[in-house]
């Protein structure tokens, strides 16, 4: 049988990564995910493997796709521009106007 071996460092640096991302020291992460902080450091430098609990509790402080985190890659969701076209084309000039002012603040807060 054919079976993969998880990269535990990649994995490691991207939790790290994440981690940093969203401005957690070490021990505030640990914390959030009721882990020590040498342990982190454990799973950040891939030195020790964890519990799908542990992975899980991690993606949900992270807030981050499963993919990510794994193999390091996030599958872009390919949109299908002409469904929004034919939505904007079913509205009058008012609902014209207030998608065009919804989708500007929205784009202020993804960016």
């Amino acid at each position: 049988m054919n079976e993969k071996v998880l990269d535990l460092p990649g994995i490691g640096i991207r939790i790290r990564t994440a981690r940093e991302k969203i401005g957690l020291t070490r021990e505030q992460f640990a914390e959030a995910v009721d882990l020590s902080a040498l342990y982190i450091g454990q799973i950040e430098r891939g030195q020790r493997t964890m519990s799908l609990n542990t992975f899980v509790r991690i993606l949900e402080c992270l807030h981050v796709d499963p993919n990510v985190i794994i193999y390091g890659e996030q599958e872009e969701q390919k949109l299908d521009k002409s469904v929004v076209q034919a939505l904007l084309e079913k509205c009058n000039e008012r609902e014209m106007k207030l998608a065009e002012e919804m989708l500007k603040l929205i784009l202020t807060y993804v960016k």
